[in-house]
């Protein structure tokens, strides 16, 4: 099976991943490659700061289309920068419960929020 590589900071065009228009921008990227059942490692190595709004979109939304099995199976990261592993695992636990429920996952923020 074909391995596809890429370098998040040649496909955003920055070392800052911050946005979610630069998530799409992986996102968009991967998702067919993905849906075609190839194998993709995205490389984090020149990539200086990482957020989760970048994470949210361009990782996160990957579970609404695909399980984790397939992700884990399929999607490599490396070479996270220092500090955002954390970050990242907050960014799947959340995108896993929201889109196992969206209603359900809404509903308690508004609750939350209105609280």
């Amino acid at each position: 099976m074909k391995n596809n590589y890429f370098n998040v900071a040649e496909l955003i065009e920055s070392p800052s991943a911050l946005t979610r228009e630069q998530g799409s921008v992986v996102y968009n990227v991967i998702v067919p490659l993905l849906r075609n059942g190839e194998n993709i490692t995205l490389d984090f190595a020149d990539v200086e700061s990482l957020i989760t709004p970048f994470l949210n979109v361009a990782i996160g939304k990957l579970y609404e289309d695909f399980s984790s099995e397939q992700l884990n199976d399929q999607l490599k990261i490396s070479n996270l920068p220092e500090g955002t592993r954390a970050k990242f695992k907050l960014v799947i636990e959340n995108a896993k419960k929201y889109y196992t429920d969206k209603e359900l996952f809404e509903k308690n923020v508004e609750e939350v929020i209105d609280n």
